[in-house]
């Protein structure tokens, strides 16, 4: 039986071999050790870039992702209102009948109210997702997703 772990160190993209068979009183502690030692190696090579570049993007370019997830929610309900009032027109021409002059006035106050709560909702999220990268709970910001597709 060996262990093996992802390249640290002087192994850089190597599997780093740590002997379970050591010898001596001390053999069981060297060898938990050199297990710990060989797992933070591995964070520091492959997870702390990545929690770095997360770190960075919330601090200096958060307002750009913040607007992009703002236009992508407005985009999505611009598109679903438009499919909407597209499918409602078929169904009503379907019984030979025309869209009520009214019902285009009752869709904008609609989708200009379902753009509002979008807008509200994206940047609330990406203010809780910002917090959570930045407080460490990268866990709760990775599992959690946005309903509009982020």
């Amino acid at each position: 039986m060996a262990f093996y772990t992802q390249g640290g160190g002087l192994f850089q993209g190597q599997n780093t071999y740590v002997n379970p068979y050591r010898q001596g009183d001390q053999s069981a502690q060297d060898t938990l050790a050199d297990l710990y030692e060989a797992e933070f190696q591995d964070y520091l090579n492959r997870f702390f870039p990545v929690e770095q570049d997360l770190i960075e993007q919330m601090t200096t370019g958060f307002g750009e992702l913040q607007q992009e997830e703002i236009g992508r929610a407005q985009r999505a309900v611009a598109r679903q209102y438009s499919n909407v009032r597209g499918q409602e027109g078929r169904r009503m021409s379907g019984f030979g009948l025309a869209l009520r002059p009214e019902s285009g006035n009752d869709f904008r106050r609609s989708e200009t109210s379902a753009l509002v709560a979008a807008r509200n909702f994206a940047r609330i999220r990406s203010e809780q997702r910002r917090s959570d990268v930045l407080s460490g709970g990268l866990g709760s910001a990775m599992n959690e997703r946005s309903a509009l597709g982020g």
